[in-house]
């Protein structure tokens, strides 16, 4: 495998994989900054927000495979990753009742490391050709999009009081 099929530029291998490992990185930190901003705006819509954003990244670099979209996708992907988890920990802090909140925490760290599981045994399986392998994972990330939302309408998500979000 050339540099150029790795990234889709004229990158070394090496430099390649630590800029996407930096762009990853980055994302993960600036969710971790952004987690307290977005935390009254309600964590269904910052999860639907990210799912939309890490769907959009990882269409175009299906689209135009490349160096920087392959690295928009590492970006989106860290902070996908940073506030997805503080959603989820947020939803199951507000809505699962004591008695099991533990045991909810426990079953959502190990539904975590299961995808991270499936998504590397997928990216092992497809034969290596970068433009194929986010395409599969833009079509994953459409059918969650479409799938939380019809979730979310369902449900009849509505913004919480004021009084709730202080707290």
């Amino acid at each position: 495998m050339t540099a150029r099929s790795a990234c889709g530029g004229s990158l070394r291998p090496t430099l390649a994989l630590g800029l996407v490992a930096l762009a990853a990185g980055t994302g993960n930190a600036l969710g971790s900054l952004l987690g307290a901003w977005l935390r009254p705006r309600g964590p269904e819509l910052t999860v639907t927000a990210m799912l939309l954003l890490a769907g959009c990244a990882t269409t175009a670099a299906a689209l135009w495979y490349g160096t920087v979209t392959v690295l928009a996708v590492a970006g989106a992907a860290g902070l996908a990753a940073s506030l997805g988890k503080l959603s989820l920990d947020a939803l199951i802090q507000r809505d699962v009742p004591e008695s099991v909140r533990t045991s909810a925490f426990a079953r959502s760290e190990t539904a975590l490391q299961l995808s991270w599981v499936a998504g590397g045994a997928v990216g092992i399986l497809l034969p290596l050709n970068g433009a194929l392998g986010l395409s599969v994972a833009a079509a994953v990330l459409g059918t969650v999009l479409l799938w939380t939302l019809r979730s979310l309408l369902r449900v009849g998500v509505r913004p919480r009081p004021a009084a709730a979000r202080v707290a």
